[in-house]
């Protein structure tokens, strides 16, 4: 019998998923939007080899299908046939796909298909050429058998590693080379108060200066690299044991046996991936309706929910709401601030557990409003959350200051989770937002225009996500019907389907300029006086955000942030490619927050540092800059005592637990209350 030593034990098609998957570790290593870490690096390295290689074997194991299909089993199986074959059809792919790109040029507003379609031309030129290279390997081995007689199989894995190996280190290279132009400036706190925000730029000079060396860089693209191949032989052995099968129970369907073997593996890691995330979702339920000990204790003012008197049970506001109404400033401390006398703010919040349909948390809040006296208040701030429920206590307390306590700032919760890991909540905020606006608008009609509130909203993050689209498709007439007055919106999302068709078509959707979108409070003060004049809707979006760049559409279509010319910000050595530059954005995603207490900087999803001017022009509520400057100071110092106050009541609710443990062991009886934790 023949030894068959044309046909290397890993399949043609999963070495050239590998070559492809390794060479693609350089893409790996462009400068993202904001710096990232060893370990996120190694988390964005992962995920782009993987993904190329999944995206390779389906496309390289139908390929493969189709040439033995051509040419024949038995034909494929003699010397030099196989190799011959598969350059042929992989060259035939290259030729195919970039023509495909070029009859598909991109256009402005092109739908989305058309994108697909030209980047599956990329994704088969690349498989191609990779499949023309791993050809090329398979054939020297065979021409080396043929001349002497001995089986050289076993080098072509490793040649086809060198070639990959080779290819990712010059290009690991060239791109660590285009990161070093790109490196930011440390953010600052442009007001810092305390030896922590000193102690906080130093590390961040530390974060922003550096480039990982090269040496390092390689050695880290090496480890990934043999994961990698380790992955990918068992999925190669997995893929090969369902072909085996197919090609015994269905010999007709022996051509495609790899790509169905391809495509049942790596659909059950899409499977197993989506019960992982089922099962985070779960944790991030629980969490975000977890007591803290810092909060466990209703409050005692009166204009607060789940305070003395509320319609809303105090237990039923999740994490973020005890936070939000624990929290909340007096009279005294606005006086003490501002020199001016003050009134208790009014803070409303309905969570998730206060009602259990739309319609009945919208009523148990206007209720609570009515209770309240909040439609008797100088301003009605209505806000939408983001996804755990958190509201910005630098834009609700620099309301109350500048109102002097004059004011109600509500919200609605829709989930419990994260923002990233609520994407599935964005209808169900956006329809209870519609609703809340609904009541709203009827209730201010009854008030007579001299005396009725002005009508405010706000939005953070996926907050702003859905309270923009409440108003989808209206523009500026949205706001107009509704009776919102001024709106501020800080990191929309680039999934806003209200922000993407006011940036498409601004003079349709805003024609009186209405609506204003920019970085920073400077860069709002250096627009021309009639833009700045008219401006009631603000948009408050950082150029290195990546919650406001990031979307599925990335994956296949090159964004207007990347086309010249490029915001501040926007590294020039960040090139798009298909599905890169979605993975790389989306590990950005995790770095888009670094947040330490006290310590206010304006960079990436952190909007702290102008949060507090933005609120005062945005809601129209001047002062003057001796009072800003102390509600500046007055905001770290809070920021900084809160959590200061949540870190010691964790650790004593810990120690408490210990005792207890300990003394339950030794068979004493409970002694609770003997730690308690700090009360601000």
């Amino acid at each position: 019998m023949t030894n068959m030593v044309d046909v290397p034990e890993v399949s043609f098609t999963s070495r050239v998923a590998t070559m492809a998957s390794m060479a693609s570790i350089a893409m790996s290593y462009q400068p993202g939007l904001l710096p990232r870490s060893v370990g996120d690096q190694a988390i964005l390295t992962g995920l782009t080899s993987a993904v190329n290689y999944g995206l390779v074997a389906v496309t390289g194991s139908a390929l493969e299908g189709a040439a033995t299909s051509v040419v024949g089993v038995e034909r494929m199986q003699k010397p030099g046939v196989a190799a011959a074959a598969h350059g042929v059809a992989n060259a035939a792919l290259v030729a195919g796909s970039v023509a495909l790109r070029r009859l598909l040029p991109p256009r402005e507003g092109e739908p989305l298909r058309r994108a697909t379609l030209r980047s599956a031309g990329w994704v088969g030129a690349w498989t191609g050429l990779t499949g023309v290279i791993a050809s090329g390997i398979l054939g020297a081995g065979e021409l080396m058998e043929a001349r002497t007689g001995r089986s050289h199989r076993r080098f072509v894995g490793p040649g086809a590693l060198a070639v990959a190996t080779i290819a990712a280190t010059a290009l690991t290279a060239r791109t660590r080379r285009d990161a070093k132009r790109d490196l930011l400036p440390p953010p600052v706190d442009p007001l810092p108060l305390s030896d922590q925000a000193a102690a906080y730029e130093q590390r961040q000079v530390a974060k922003y200066e550096k480039v990982p060396p090269l040496t390092r860089s390689l050695v880290f693209g090496a480890g990934v690299s043999a994961g990698l191949q380790g992955a990918a032989f068992v999925e190669s052995l997995a893929s090969e044991g369902i072909a085996h099968v197919i090609r015994r129970v269905a010999p007709s369907m022996s051509p495609f046996a790899n790509w169905i073997g391809h495509t049942v593996t790596l659909g059950a890691v899409g499977v197993a991936a989506v019960a992982g995330l089922e099962y985070v979702n779960r944790q991030a339920d629980a969490g975000g309706a977890a007591v803290e000990a810092a909060y466990n204790k209703q409050p005692t003012m009166l204009t607060v929910s789940g305070g003395p008197g509320s319609q809303i049970p105090f237990d039923t506001l999740s994490r973020e709401g005890r936070r939000i109404v624990n929290m909340a400033l007096s009279a005294d401390q606005i006086t003490e601030v501002t020199g001016k006398p003050a009134v208790d703010p009014i803070r409303a919040f309905a969570g998730i557990a206060s009602a259990e349909l739309v319609d009945e948390r919208v009523d148990i809040l206007m209720r609570e409003l009515e209770d309240m006296g909040a439609f008797e208040r100088a301003v009605l701030c209505f806000c939408s959350p983001t996804g755990t429920g958190y509201l910005n206590y630098v834009m609700m307390e620099t309301l109350e200051y500048l109102t002097g306590g004059n004011c109600a700032t509500f919200a609605l919760q829709y989930s419990l989770r994260p923002s990233f890991i609520s994407l599935d909540r964005v209808a169900m905020g956006r329809e209870q937002n519609r609703a809340m606006l609904h009541a709203l608008t009827w209730r201010l009609r009854a008030i007579p225009e001299d005396r009725r509130p002005r009508f405010v909203v706000f939005g953070e993050s996926l907050g702003a996500h859905t309270m923009q689209d409440a108003f989808l498709h209206e523009g500026m007439n949205g706001f107009m019907r509704a009776g919102v007055q001024r709106a501020l919106f800080i990191g929309t999302p680039a999934a806003s389907g209200w922000a993407k068709r006011w940036r498409a078509n601004k003079e349709k959707t805003d024609p009186d300029g209405r609506v204003v979108e920019v970085a920073s409070y400077e860069e709002f003060l250096a627009l021309p006086e009639d833009q700045r004049a008219t401006a009631e809707i603000f948009l408050v979006s950082h150029h290195e955000d990546p919650i406001v760049k990031f979307e599925p559409e990335l994956a296949v279509r090159v964004p207007a942030w990347l086309r010249p010319p490029r915001e501040e910000g926007v590294p020039r050595g960040m090139r798009w490619r298909p599905v890169g530059t979605f993975l790389n954005v989306g590990v950005d995603l995790k770095n888009s927050t670094d947040v330490v207490p006290g310590v206010f900087v304006a960079r990436g999803h952190d909007y702290r540092a102008d949060l507090a001017r933005f609120t005062s022009l945005a809601f129209d509520l001047p002062t003057d800059e001796q009072t800003m400057m102390r509600i500046e100071r007055a905001l770290r110092e809070r920021e900084l005592e809160w959590a200061t106050d949540r870190v010691q009541a964790e650790q004593l609710q810990r120690a408490s637990e210990a005792l207890q443990r300990q003394l339950s062991q030794w068979g004493i009886s409970d002694l609770s209350g003997s730690l308690t934790a700090p009360t601000s």
